[in-house]
């Protein structure tokens, strides 16, 4: 079954009926979806169902998420919409795509609409409950094992740029893409840092059983900070952990190095 949200209400301007739909000028008042009761008969009538939420922003489908098999998330698209749904459930096409958000279990894991500083706990660098979908979230037909991790030094100073080496396997049996993700932590900083920072990724192509290295790259202006009173982005020295995984909540694979 499809449900979601109508890209622009279904009403006039400045009007949104629907208290969870949202769109310029108006401000989404819950992020509960409606339409989870008829989810919730359709399942009783057959547990099989699989559900595609079209929807334009994130909702908290926590019933959903805890009961319904299979669910895929789509954004409002084109005339195509129906030829790529249903290229997607019937396996002729493997999806990989991630979330570029983080979608909360509740709307009171938010701080307040008015509160515009980020460090009270927006995005996924300041969020600190579990989300109901992480940043960088989003699965496929297939599944990887991430190996191991190299990098090119122990050590990165200003201007330099160091070489992240990955090796994962498509351990199923399709082949998909994968969607490497880097993130960085600051363990010795001495200001207030985010908990992460996505600071590279790649997508990747993997045949079922194959095995690749995957190379990313981290620079040393990505560890900098803007001191206020020099007025000038600053490398500190400090303990980095490279964090390598498959969304901001699932790491892998992790390794320290030094900023001189």
């Amino acid at each position: 079954m499809v449900v979601g949200n109508h890209p622009v209400c279904n009403a006039g301007w400045a009007n949104c009926p629907v208290p969870s739909e949202g769109k310029e000028a108006v401000d989404r008042q819950s992020l509960t979806l409606e339409q989870e009761d008829l989810i919730k008969l359709v399942y009783q009538a057959n547990p099989k169902t699989a559900v595609v939420l079209m929807s334009s922003f994130p909702y908290a489908i926590n019933w959903t998420q805890e009961n319904v098999p299979a669910i895929v998330h789509m954004a409002q698209n084109s005339q195509e919409t129906g030829t790529a749904l249903a290229d997607v459930l019937f396996g002729d096409y493997n999806p990989a795509g991630r979330l570029t958000q983080t979608w909360v279990k509740d709307i009171t894991d938010l701080p307040n609409l008015l509160d515009y500083n980020i460090r009270n706990g927006r995005t996924y660098m300041y969020f600190k409950k579990k989300p109901l979908y992480a940043f960088g979230y989003g699965l496929s037909y297939t599944t990887f094992k991430y190996n191991s991790i190299e990098t090119s030094s122990e050590t990165i100073s200003k201007i330099e740029e160091l070489k992240v080496t990955v090796s994962i396997t498509n351990t199923g049996n399709k082949d998909g893409d994968e969607v490497v993700q880097l993130y960085l932590k600051q363990l010795e900083s001495k200001v207030e840092r985010p908990e992460k920072e996505l600071k590279a990724f790649k997508r990747v192509f993997f045949k079922a059983g194959e095995t690749k290295n995957v190379d990313l790259i981290v620079k040393a202006k990505d560890l900098e900070y803007w001191n206020t009173g020099k007025q000038v982005f600053e490398l500190e020295k400090n303990t980095i952990e490279i964090q390598i995984g498959n969304s901001s909540d699932n790491i892998l694979l992790k390794k320290k190095i030094s900023a001189k």
